[in-house]
């Protein structure tokens, strides 16, 4: 035996595969250098929750209390995965990364704010007797353990499911002709759903002074909203499709990005909806990311940003209507207090922390005062594919379990509130439902990242993978009927038309 397969036997051991050396040893080393980058993501991910936290306790002596260590927990589960996103082990556009994300800021970072603003509410509307830092504890709790059920079902769902055994290949001819007559369709339901809202500026007037305007027009939504990224679809299959191997430079994209992004907002954009504009344009970018040169995560901080903006300025229009675009030429009155807020913007459109914690509160306090619907508000979600003038007085089972969790049952106005994945679960089956919908959830977001690793870059399915990547990631600050509008209006013909 020479000196190299001697030091070979002494590192590994002598019973591994002889016929095989090389690749035997190169994949324990890859094994061992796997399992390092694993313990130093939780160690930077511990490491980055304790400052953090000791940052919010330098700034307010408020936070002092036992409340932050299941925050620091659930900063911890999640920021395993934000670490390995932001090093780059996870895919820019992984949806596993983009709700590590929304789940630190929601569960880790929001309930710390809430404390330190003593703001709980759109209005402080949330009266609570009592220390609301318990309930936020105890709903912080229940957060983790359903991140760590998440977490374990996920990677054993990944585990046992069976990669794709097929390839969606685009048929060239079948191709044009289906997107031909796709966006024929979207076109004239733009012009016929501008041409009965009477323009831009009846649909401004509407949601201003009648939004039941609005009512029945889902049909024509379903084909009028895709029409920006079914048009962005075209030209970059179009652009790309000849010799698929070559990525293109990503300036080269960011000119057709910008013009329908644009676009859509344009055309979409006066409905009242945020979340409309910011999906075409995760879209596009999400394809921009597969077609084109990966997009750098600078890249996505500068998004982030801009999508912050635009959510808050659009909350003049959202509050104000035509007033708010007064407000926008007028720079000194952006951060005049107001309704939205950036408080606002932060604590209640981009998390539930409050929320979830009042339901939380009320449930176990007041147990006779709210009865759980056991799965109606998800069930129910199915009702608003029928359009109103069919079933005028069709039943809202979320509407009503909301506004008597959080207003009471003699509430004298609907609450319009978004409770998101763990509000739902507490609506639905109290607290003991929030681990096992956390751990169907995770179940779910597992088969699917398992298909998704099986998926070559050419398959067409790759071109809606960042809708289902924003689909899994708003699911953790949504509700069953928000996810099913969105999945209808926004996704369903362009994965009809793909298919």
């Amino acid at each position: 035996m020479d000196s190299s397969q001697q030091r070979t036997d002494e590192r590994f051991g002598n019973d591994y595969p002889r016929q095989w050396p090389n690749q035997w040893i190169r994949a324990q080393i890859n094994r061992r250098r796997e399992r390092r980058l694993k313990r130093a993501d939780y160690v930077i991910a511990a490491f980055c929750v304790a400052v953090c936290t000791l940052i919010f306790m330098l700034c307010s002596h408020q936070l002092v209390h036992w409340f932050v260590l299941p925050l620091m927990l659930c900063g911890g589960i999640a920021g395993v995965d934000v670490v390995r996103w932001l090093r780059g082990r996870l895919d820019l556009f992984d949806p596993k990364g983009v709700i590590a994300c929304v789940a630190f800021y929601g569960c880790f970072i929001t309930p710390l704010l809430h404390v330190i603003w003593n703001r709980f509410g759109v209005d402080d509307d949330l009266p609570m007797s009592g220390d609301w830092r318990v309930w936020l504890g105890l709903m912080a709790t229940l957060n983790a353990a359903g991140l760590l059920g998440y977490q374990f079902i996920h990677n054993l769902v990944f585990r046992c499911s069976r990669p794709s055994k097929f390839c969606w290949k685009i048929n060239r001819n079948r191709f044009y002709f289906s997107f031909a007559c796709a966006l024929a369709f979207s076109a004239a339901a733009v012009f016929f759903f501008l041409w009965q809202m009477g323009g831009i500026s009846g649909m401004v007037r509407s949601y201003e002074e009648n939004i039941e305007a609005y009512a029945g027009k889902g049909v024509l939504l379903v084909f009028a909203w895709p029409l920006s990224v079914l048009s962005f679809i075209f030209l970059i299959y179009v652009w790309t499709d000849r010799d698929r191997r070559i990525r293109r430079p990503l300036s080269l994209g960011i000119l057709p990005f910008c013009v329908f992004g644009i676009g859509h907002f344009a055309i979409m954009g006066w409905y009242g909806t945020r979340a409309g504009t910011v999906w075409a344009l995760f879209w596009m970018a999400g394809i921009l990311h597969q077609k084109f040169q990966r997009l750098p995560r600078t890249i996505m901080a500068l998004g982030l940003i801009f999508v912050i903006a635009f959510m808050y300025f659009y909350g003049f229009y959202k509050e104000r209507g035509r007033e708010g675009f007064r407000v926008i030429q007028k720079p000194a009155e952006w951060f005049q207090p107001y309704r939205r807020d950036v408080k606002l913007l932060l604590l209640d459109d981009f998390a539930r922390a409050d929320v979830d914690a009042y339901i939380l509160f009320n449930e176990i306090k007041y147990p006779d005062d709210y009865r759980y619907r056991w799965g109606l508000t998800y069930a129910g979600a199915l009702a608003i594919l029928i359009p109103k003038n069919l079933w005028p007085h069709r039943p809202n089972f979320k509407l009503e379990a909301g506004t008597e969790a959080t207003v009471g049952k003699a509430a004298s106005y609907d609450s319009n509130r978004v409770y998101g994945i763990a509000g739902e679960a507490l609506l639905n089956f109290g607290p003991m439902g929030v681990i096992p919908l956390f751990m169907m959830y995770g179940g779910l977001l597992g088969w699917y990242r398992r298909k998704l690793a099986s998926w070559s870059s050419d398959d067409a399915r790759m071109f809606v993978t960042p809708f289902f990547t924003m689909l899994f990631a708003s699911a953790f600050v949504a509700d069953t009927d928000n996810l099913l509008f969105n999945f209808v209006t926004e996704g369903i013909l362009v994965i009809t038309t793909i298919r």
